[in-house]
């Protein structure tokens, strides 16, 4: 699902919750400051954690090899901070109909 598909849900989901149709570019708008709140607060050195979803955090990615593939050399990537989600036990064992 893209942004764009997701804001166009939102809102049919939300107006018809409302009984009122709410304009795209408030959900447009939501959707993006909570996207923007949510990065800025992990890499802020925040977890983020909303109940019954999961939660957003930084986690050390373990250092590596890798291989350049224009010259083959093989190089050391050192260990950096990534971010990550986990899923809440609630999400986790939903089942897909």
């Amino acid at each position: 699902m893209t942004k764009y598909e997701l804001v166009n849900e939102l809102r049919q989901r939300v107006s018809r919750k409302l009984g009122k149709q709410v304009r795209k570019e408030l959900i447009e708008t939501t959707v993006e400051e909570l996207l923007d709140l949510i990065v800025f607060k992990v890499f802020g050195g925040e977890e983020v954690k909303i109940r019954g979803f999961g939660k957003f955090y930084l986690k050390e990615a373990s250092p590596r090899r890798a291989r350049n593939p224009k010259t083959g050399e093989v190089v050391n990537v050192p260990p950096r901070k990534v971010f990550a989600f986990k899923p809440s036990k609630d999400i986790r064992f939903v089942e897909v109909k």
